[in-house]
């Protein structure tokens, strides 16, 4: 199973709302003319947004758009063996073999977005630990998780 998918838009504010309401959207930067938006960088992704490409506006509405800029894509194969062994005339032994992500492509989550952030333009973790790290209260174990690091799983089933 081959799944794919282009980035998701990324809404650069200027700063983060202290009370985690979802009026984020509102102080937006300017966007600087000529200045390239994405650049090289040796972290997760291998490049990042470029801090120098975004201006504090004087208002709270700049020029760069709600949701202008896409995140990172992600790309995964997952692939499945199966083979039947017969064990006597009534009874057949099935053999899997799963591997999710097979040629571990690394799928990074989207950048922090915030532009008062140290962080800003990295991706802070891989795209598996997006939805939490699967303790009490956290989220989605990241084995259930698109994104996640090469993992095998053999299954042996008896049928008669």
């Amino acid at each position: 199973m081959l799944r794919a998918r282009s980035g998701f838009p990324i809404d650069i504010v200027t700063t983060e709302n202290p009370l985690g309401l979802g009026f984020d959207n509102i102080p937006r930067p300017n966007l600087v003319p000529g200045v390239p938006l994405w650049i090289a960088d040796g972290t997760i992704g291998g490049r990042r947004l470029n801090p120098a490409a975004f201006a504090v506006a004087p208002g709270l509405q700049g020029s760069l758009g709600r949701n202008a800029i896409s995140g990172f894509g992600m790309a995964q194969l997952d692939m499945a063996l199966v083979r039947a062994v017969p064990v006597s005339r009534s009874a057949n032994l099935h053999v899997r073999l799963e591997a999710f992500n097979l040629f571990n492509h690394v799928n990074p989550a989207d950048p922090v977005r915030f532009l008062d952030s140290p962080l800003f333009g990295r991706s802070p973790s891989m795209l598996d630990l997006m939805l939490g790290s699967g303790t009490a209260r956290s989220g989605v174990a990241p084995a259930f998780q698109i994104g996640g690091p090469r993992s095998l799983q053999v299954t042996l089933r008896l049928q008669f």
